[in-house]
């Protein structure tokens, strides 16, 4: 089982974790390190169960051989090989931040109130990939379309390896339908930029804290589905960073300080992004945000009309039932198509 990492340096790294409990006073100073910490930890017991269970198995398949127990061998071998590719899948999650949770932002781009709508189909079928996975979302910002969908939204996937899941899911997405959305019926051709980056980015290395000078805030009412207003105060928040631009929305909180302080914190990730854009060695490791949303520089396109299609453009992954992977959220398999292209 070397391929999926030495027993060893696992248990070794479980054991300098909780040295660093035991010995360190500037982890307890830290909760968020200490979050990261538990995290990994949590992770490498769980690879080291999976591990030792697969050893298991493979040791019943023997028994169950050398007693021509055929009926037997055939269910520890179906269990064994639900287990292998499982451990062969999480080699492929190994990428510096693929352990963190994923800042998810979708923005409606080039066919007004289609694209919009597209937003929201895209939305929702990250919502169903959550179910289906078991990863949590959290909705932190959404701008609602004045006839349909969305404008923009923003929200937390969380979970085992989120962000080593979600990164492939950023850039330009197409949707090709019949309009619902004019009398003519017409075919028309809709995009929507989806924006993937790991949180508490800042973490991972200095950083510099954020001047309060260089900061603007405004504050609004939160708005709901069709852009009515939810509550009555201005509990939503909108922070920008004035040196770069940079802006972050948040009104999922109850009161404005708490919006204030999850807004401050999904900024510094934002800036902590572009500071390692910056880096040569890290431009494999985040997902270029910065792409324009239109013909030509699409990831992936979901065909409705005249046929049904989706089709990633970078692995070639396609399959004939587009509505499965909008509706059901069903984008694991365009996720490891990437991944194994790329490993």
């Amino acid at each position: 089982m070397r391929k999926f990492g030495r027993l060893g340096e696992k248990k070794s790294r479980i054991f300098e974790i909780d040295k660093l409990f035991e010995t360190s006073r500037e982890i307890w100073d830290d909760s968020q390190k200490a979050i990261e910490l538990n995290k990994e930890k949590a992770l490498l017991q769980k690879k080291l169960e999976d591990i030792e269970q697969l050893n298991s198995l493979v040791a019943d398949m023997q028994a169950a051989h050398d007693l021509e127990d055929w009926e037997d061998l055939d269910e520890v071998d179906a269990k064994a090989h639900v287990l292998y590719e499982k451990l062969e899948d999480s080699t492929l999650m190994n990428g510096r931040f693929d352990n963190h949770s994923a800042l998810v932002s979708i923005h409606a781009g080039a066919g007004g109130v289609d694209a919009q709508d597209f937003a929201a189909m895209l939305m929702s079928m990250y919502q169903a990939f959550c179910k289906n996975y078991d990863f949590d979302f959290k909705l932190l910002h959404i701008s609602s379309g004045e006839e349909a969908g969305l404008k923009s939204a923003s929200f937390e996937i969380s979970g085992e390896n989120a962000y080593g899941h979600l990164k492939e899911e950023a850039g330009v997405h197409r949707l090709i339908r019949l309009s619902p959305f004019n009398n003519s019926n017409t075919r028309e051709t809709s995009f929507a930029l989806v924006e993937v980056l790991p949180t508490n980015l800042h973490s991972s290395f200095d950083f510099e804290d954020i001047k309060e000078d260089d900061l603007k805030w405004d504050f609004f009412m939160s708005s709901g589905k069709g852009g009515q207003s939810v509550n009555t105060t201005y509990s939503a928040v909108r922070v920008t960073h004035i040196p770069t631009g940079i802006s972050v929305s948040c009104q999922n909180e109850r009161n404005q300080l708490q919006n204030k302080q999850q807004a401050l914190k999904y900024l510094h990730d934002k800036l902590a992004a572009l500071e390692l854009k910056k880096q040569k060695d890290m431009e494999t490791e985040l997902k270029g945000v910065h792409q324009s949303i239109e013909w030509g520089s699409q990831i992936r396109s979901y065909t409705l009309h005249p046929y049904k299609l989706v089709k990633d453009h970078r692995s070639g992954w396609e399959s004939s039932e587009p509505m499965r992977v909008l509706e059901n959220g069903d984008i694991l398999p365009i996720m490891w198509s990437l991944k194994r292209i790329k490993k």
